[in-house]
């Protein structure tokens, strides 16, 4: 897959680089990467929402949606299987872009969400 997208769905960063000697600090430090690789608009209200994931090395996986997640989840058809395409980076940082089949799905789940708020 060759993304042509300007900037990822989602993100796969090391927790190794995080850096600060507090939480906020740490926090910051990979938000303040994220936020530019995903295209984070702060004035729209929009921000990066992190999500340790196990495994070594650990990793961060990072989106502008709280509720995004890996794998399509178990209300889906396509359940248990990836909703990304990932693509890696020199420095670790592996960008995602959605799958065809993911942004189907997310779109169709905004269309019903507005369709409910008329």
């Amino acid at each position: 897959m060759t993304p042509t997208a300007p900037y990822a769905d989602a993100l796969m960063i090391p927790e190794s680089l995080k850096q600060g000697s507090n939480i906020y600090e740490r926090h910051h430090s990979i938000t303040r990467i994220a936020e530019s690789l995903l295209g984070v608009d702060r004035s729209r209200g929009e921000r990066a929402y992190i999500r340790k994931q196990g495994g070594r090395p650990a990793m961060l996986f990072v989106t502008k949606d709280r509720a995004d997640t890996i794998y399509h989840p178990l209300k889906s058809p396509l359940q248990g299987h990836p909703r990304y395409a990932w693509v890696d980076h020199p420095g670790a940082i592996a960008r995602g872009y959605l799958t065809e089949a993911a942004r189907k799905e997310q779109d169709a789940q905004r269309d019903a969400e507005a369709k409910a708020h008329i």
